[in-house]
């Protein structure tokens, strides 16, 4: 009878240790919803992307609203990671968009400047600029008439989202959007 209750606390404890199968199952499954679902999620920034689309249409709907009610020009400088938006003092031909006079376009307290940061895949195509007039038409740098002006958002070297800026009214319409 000693014998055997020296025993038994051994086979007891050879048990409880571990891990049964129906665990390490479950687990495993749990972890592989998670991985399939949470971290997909996590790691996409197509919803950044889209916001900041987002952003980019108000922003040119805007700066063309603001052209036509303060009777000014209203010049969109585009490059590889920057959209600018600056409002000229006064209306006409004489005012160069890259001019120094040129005050940032703002919304309250915030600028309606677009920049992409340091290593994103995203870039703005074509580089270049043009300006919306007061006459709800648009025109390049030196206050030329201009055909439908596009803007193109790419991830990647693929287009994600592109915008078209109608000539006669400066009307911003979305496509691939």
């Amino acid at each position: 009878m000693r014998r055997l209750a020296y025993r038994a606390p051994a086979l007891l404890a050879g048990r409880v240790d571990g891990f049964s199968l129906i665990e390490l199952t479950t687990v495993i499954v749990l972890m592989g919803i998670l991985g399939a679902v949470a971290v997909p999620r996590l790691m996409d920034n197509d919803a950044q992307y889209r916001s900041m689309a987002e952003q980019l249409r108000s922003n040119l709907r805007y700066a063309e609203r603001v052209s036509a009610s303060r009777n000014r020009d209203v010049c969109v400088t585009v490059t590889v990671s920057t959209i600018m938006f600056r409002i000229a003092p006064s209306a006409g031909v004489g005012v160069a968009c890259g001019g120094v006079a040129l005050a940032p376009l703002s919304e309250a307290s915030d600028t309606l400047d677009i920049v992409l940061p340091a290593g994103s895949p995203m870039s703005f195509t074509p580089a270049g600029t043009f300006r919306f007039t007061p006459s709800a038409s648009l025109a390049n740098n030196a206050g030329a008439a201009i055909t439908t002006r596009t803007i193109a958002m790419r991830r990647g070297g693929v287009a994600f989202a592109t915008f078209d800026i109608q000539r006669d009214n400066g009307y911003v319409l979305s496509i691939n959007f």
